[in-house]
């Protein structure tokens, strides 16, 4: 492995984290909050569907680092579609107040 694989692992592997990152704010607001204010439920439902798609793309090529992206982007996807629709009339005091 020369040096330009081991950095486009590395990149990949950063990419990944932040996307991990980005979700847990809305997760954890949706489901503490129960507040559902902002979610796009067939924008949701588009990424969690095109995600399980490219996780399985993923799979066949043998591609770790897009396996956990995708495998997560699915599943961080899923819960806001998820809780989304749950709460899709509910609104946080926060939101409440912004209306």
């Amino acid at each position: 492995m020369n040096l330009y694989n081991v950095s486009e692992h590395w990149l990949g592997i950063f990419g990944t984290g932040l996307v991990i990152i980005a979700y847990i704010p809305q997760i954890i607001h949706l489901m503490k909050m129960h507040c559902g204010e902002g979610v796009s439920i067939p924008a949701y439902a588009l990424w969690a569907t095109a995600s399980s798609f490219l996780c399985v793309y993923a799979i066949i090529g043998d591609e770790p680092v897009f396996i956990v992206l995708q495998g997560y982007h699915a599943v961080a996807c899923g819960l806001i579609l998820f809780y989304g629709v749950k709460y899709k009339t509910s609104r946080c005091p926060m939101h409440r107040a912004g209306n």
